[in-house]
């Protein structure tokens, strides 16, 4: 088999795909991109069992074959002088030999026989289905993955739970400390239902899809997700822990609530932050009727901030963890934090001003 692509497109589909190769596995093969020519067209893909990549591109007309190519092909393609790259493969022993200006790589492929090939998805295997539009996919995902959990012993709280209910998609996250939840609209529904999606494999689709125009379809089956966009495909193990009824959490009735500009709040809370200590970071927080008094102590000093605040009900305090906080408003879109109150030692909610559809809860920290 011999390939001619022009290295800048032959280097970007093969970082798409990158990251889902195994860094680590019992079977060398799976530390591979697997190639695949199939007439005028070109797939890579990658598989670590758990996730899966695949980005297919146009090449010129060109004899069917496969080819396992180590990750090193990552870095090798990237930093090759010319502007093309010549792929020969030798279909006896898989030997590849990649030529680019004055360098040349003979690398040791593998047979793909044994490469494990990506799931099919017919009618009579998926359960639901839906087609999403990729910029309210990715500010949903924006407004809730930050909010999962990394502790590994937590394996429920490092997925995000879709629910999926006629033309509504939503999503919530939660690390038992706070919870963050949000909603987008979907089209061409099959189904409803829940399902948990892990959120580091999740990451990865607000890394690929980017063009916000698109739409992306999405299938589910009994135990993966197949997320497709164009010539690019995600597929996903799903996580088989129950997520909690966490809207149950959510408080209905308030004794205040608040309105700040979103930047000085942010701005605020970070100046106070760099004196503030401890794993939860406590500042507390003073509602008054006309501003915010935002105050940390710590071995290093003292702080105290005040910015302008439109309180309705009434005043109080309250301690909050400010990384939780900053992390929060990093990604509003809005011009206005809204927060809503429930009492010195009770959860509070923040709002993003721009989306109606967007609730963050946190708890407080008891002093």
């Amino acid at each position: 088999m011999h390939l001619s692509i022009p290295r800048a497109i032959l280097a970007e589909h093969l970082q798409t795909v990158a990251k889902a190769v195994s860094i680590k596995s019992n079977l060398a093969m799976l530390e591979g991109i697997l190639f695949t020519c199939e007439g005028n067209s070109m797939t890579l893909s990658a598989t670590n069992l758990e996730l899966g990549i695949s980005s297919t591109f146009a090449v010129e007309q060109q004899e069917t074959a496969k080819v396992v190519l180590p990750s090193k092909v990552v870095e090798i393609i990237r930093k090759l002088p010319g502007e093309t790259v010549q792929l020969t493969v030798n279909l006896e022993n898989y030997l590849t030999e990649i030529v680019s200006g004055q360098s040349e790589f003979q690398l040791y492929g593998f047979s793909p026989e044994e490469y494990p090939s990506f799931p099919q998805f017919s009618s009579q295997t998926v359960k639901l289905s839906f087609n999403v539009k990729v910029a309210d996919f990715r500010r949903a995902l924006r407004q809730t993955l930050f909010c999962v959990s990394n502790d590994e012993l937590k394996p429920v709280f490092n997925g995000l739970l879709f629910l999926l209910q006629e033309n509504r998609l939503t999503l919530f996250a939660s690390d038992t400390f706070r919870l963050a939840t949000t909603s987008c609209r979907v089209n061409k529904t099959v189904n409803s239902g829940k399902f948990l999606v892990p959120a580091k494999n999740l990451q990865e689709v607000l890394r690929i899809f980017t063009e916000e125009e698109e739409t992306i379809q999405v299938f589910v089956s009994q135990n993966q997700i197949l997320l497709n966009c164009r010539e690019k495909k995600i597929i996903s193990r799903l996580l088989e822990e129950t997520f909690p009824d966490v809207e149950r959490v959510i408080p209905n009735n308030f004794t205040g609530s608040a309105t700040l500009d979103c930047l000085k709040f942010m701005q605020a809370v970070e100046r106070s932050s760099l004196i503030s200590e401890g794993t939860n970071n406590i500042m507390r927080f003073f509602f008054s009727k006309d501003y915010l008094v935002i105050r940390t102590a710590s071995k290093y000093g003292k702080n105290q901030e005040k910015i302008s605040s439109l309180l309705e009900g009434e005043e109080q305090e309250i301690s909050l963890n400010s990384r939780f906080i900053l992390e929060m408003l990093k990604i509003s879109e809005g011009d206005k934090c809204i927060i809503e109150l429930t009492g010195p030692n009770k959860p509070c909610i923040l709002r993003d001003s721009l989306h109606q559809e967007y609730l963050y809860l946190v708890l407080p920290i008891k002093i």
